[in-house]
């Protein structure tokens, strides 16, 4: 055959084979794409899963002796489950806290209410802020001193309450479901009297100021 003939076939069958293997490499990247017509769901499907999120270590058996390192680490789980469950309808603990108190003891000036919660005196402004802009609470001129303010719950704020206690219960029934309901009476009876017993006032505490 001659020379030039052969170099031309050589060229063409390069270049075929060329176009062959840019199509094939085409053909994959669409079957990954979702948005392709070329998409294949059983190829998507053969892809391993992804993680979403590492699950949360166990507590440690050698820390599990300690009852108080114990308490901790279940106070924080709970306590991360019910902020965001709170959350969901717009509300911080803290700030459940503040409309709980109110609606069983009245109302009362911000001193007061900052010992009742325990919150430090600086934050508990922040979270009244919030509040009186979701028309929660109000906050309205003390009856004897003209200096001062008193917090007092809204109809709203009652409303609220109603809610709070749904997602209250949704909360508890989730978290303590591992225990019998005697078993979560216990619990309940001796964290109060712990809490009783060690109730200590912030310092500087002044129940009955402004």
């Amino acid at each position: 055959m001659d020379m030039g003939i052969q170099t031309r076939i050589k060229c063409l069958d390069k270049k075929r084979i060329d176009e062959i293997r840019s199509f094939a490499y085409s053909v994959r990247v669409k079957r990954r794409d979702p948005s392709s017509p070329h998409f294949s769901e059983q190829s998507h499907a053969t892809e391993p899963p992804r993680k979403t999120g590492a699950r949360k270590p166990d507590l440690p058996g050698s820390l599990a002796r300690w009852t108080g390192y114990t308490l901790a680490w279940v106070t924080d789980i709970a306590g991360q489950l019910y902020t965001r469950s709170m959350a969901a309808i717009g509300l911080q603990p803290q700030q459940v806290a503040v409309l709980q108190l109110l609606s069983e003891e009245g109302a009362m000036n911000q001193n007061r209410l900052a010992s009742r919660t325990r919150i430090d005196r600086s934050l508990l402004v922040g979270l009244l802020n919030t509040l009186e802009t979701q028309k929660l609470v109000e906050r309205r001129p003390h009856p004897h001193d003209r200096r001062a303010f008193e917090v007092h719950l809204t109809e709203a704020g009652r409303a609220k309450l109603l809610e709070i206690e749904q997602v209250n219960a949704n909360v508890t029934a989730q978290f303590f479901a591992p225990l019998a309901p005697e078993e979560r009476q216990m619990l309940h009876d001796l964290l109060t009297r712990l809490a009783t017993s060690h109730s200590l006032l912030p310092e500087g505490d002044a129940d009955d100021q402004p």
